[in-house]
């Protein structure tokens, strides 16, 4: 992010200290973070899912070889990527770039199981330990997908970075989402239509799951849930049009 950061300061200025200082904090993480797997950040440890919090940050796990890891970090690192590829023409930040991206995209739901009962083919989950399925942040990494797919002409990328837009809406509370809708009342019996809208950050935040509504979760955030998708959808159609967003290929 802070990659991201440095080189708009650069176009906006043309001061080329801040193009130096990102691009040398690029190959910090090249070097340190995407040759090792080493996707670490506040989230991994310190937030709802602190297995590790004690003793693996910086540690890999010895039965994987992993460390704990978090998909943002690789959707900041592919974004930081494709800027520095725009910026500067090399190919080798695209490669690094698409690399990154795949691994992001192994986070990504190509599938519906059958423990699930809502729609979660398209969504993202979190981390390599964490349980939660179709989370917010599929909103903002559905656009980069689009972005890679355009610049590497790949119809995969496109196909599932409007997967991961459509997804973004799927916990919302609303006749237009069936099986959600059938959860959240099961979930929350009260709820009727005043409260259509309502929207979870994901689904399973608490591990589980099940037909009865557990998974469903209890709180909405505007900004992480309905408003993120909203702006994520309104961002695209400015940037590529209705009529790819509703395209059937």
């Amino acid at each position: 992010m802070s990659v991201t950061f440095l080189l708009k300061l650069f176009e906006l200025t043309g001061n080329h200290n801040y193009k130096k200082a990102a691009l040398n904090a690029m190959d910090a993480v090249i070097l340190e973070v995407i040759t090792d797997g080493r996707w670490e950040d506040f989230e991994t440890y310190w937030s709802c899912s602190r297995y590790g919090a004690d003793n693996l940050v910086g540690q890999k796990v010895t039965r994987n070889n992993m460390y704990k890891q978090n998909n943002f970090s690789m959707f900041w690192t592919a974004e930081a990527l494709l800027e520095c590829y725009r910026i500067t023409k090399k190919e080798s930040y695209l490669l690094l770039g698409q690399r990154t991206l795949d691994e992001l995209l192994m986070t990504q739901a190509s599938w519906q199981p059958p423990f699930m009962y809502v729609n979660v083919l398209g969504g993202f989950g979190v981390m390599n330990a964490d349980g939660e399925w179709n989370d917010s942040r599929q909103s903002l990494f559905s656009e980069l997908i689009l972005d890679y797919g355009k610049l590497l002409n790949r119809d995969e990328y496109k196909e599932r970075g409007l997967a991961a837009l459509k997804a973004s809406f799927v916990m919302m509370y609303c006749p237009e989402n069936p099986s959600t809708k059938a959860q959240w009342e099961k979930a929350w019996p009260f709820f009727g239509s005043e409260d259509y809208g309502f929207m979870m950050e994901n689904y399973g935040h608490g591990g589980e799951t099940s037909s009865e509504g557990i998974g469903m979760g209890e709180f909405t955030i505007y900004d992480w849930g309905n408003g993120a998708a909203a702006e994520a959808y309104s961002r695209i159609v400015d940037h590529y049009g209705e009529t790819f967003i509703h395209s059937k290929k």
